[in-house]
């Protein structure tokens, strides 16, 4: 009797031992390779980005969290840009990319990556809408960002400044305010 007692009781733990997931068990997308942690963290990290980049806007909404609605907004924004750079890269390559940073500690690359896949989904897709206002300019000048960094001269104004100009050197002044007045980020 106590034989099967003991026998049904290292049955039972050999089940439960055999039945614990392991790490590497996890389901993938097919031909996807993206494990799901990574796909979640990198999420994490755009939405944390996108908050910070609207931030910049208004420094007061900094340590605010942002209603429900604009919250889904900036995640829906992330789903875009994710699913821009899993369409540029199999995690394979993602990886030997990263790995090309010069300095790993301070990385340049995904930055970049990821700036130019955001604009690209604001300004394809317009996620964002009405967080985020981007103008031609703006949109060239993150356009430059996202491209590797070459010297550029602008030989175009090689003219000697003339001391006795006065007021032309003042940059230009807006000439109206926006309607009302109207802050361009609000939650």
């Amino acid at each position: 009797m106590i034989r099967v007692i003991f026998f049904i009781i290292f049955l039972l733990s050999a089940m439960v031992l055999i039945s614990q997931p392991k790490a590497q068990d996890f389901d993938k997308v097919p031909d996807d390779e993206w494990p799901t942690q990574v796909i979640f963290d990198t999420v994490h990290v755009c939405y944390n980005g996108t908050l910070r980049w609207i931030a910049m806007g208004n420094p007061n909404l900094l340590n605010q969290p942002p209603p429900y609605g604009i919250a889904r907004l900036m995640t829906v924004h992330c789903f875009c840009v994710l699913d821009k750079v899993r369409t540029q890269f199999k995690y394979r390559a993602y990886v030997d990319y990263i790995m090309q940073d010069k300095d790993l500690t301070k990385p340049t690359l995904i930055p970049k990556l990821f700036m130019g896949k955001s604009v690209e989904c604001i300004r394809d897709f317009g996620t964002l809408k009405g967080l985020i206002l981007l103008d031609e300019e703006a949109l060239k000048a993150l356009d430059e960002f996202g491209k590797d960094n070459e010297t550029k001269i602008d030989k175009s104004e090689d003219t000697i400044p003339n001391n006795n100009s006065g007021p032309s050197d003042l940059p230009e002044q807006p000439e109206e305010l926006t309607e009302g007045n109207v802050p361009l980020l609000n939650f």
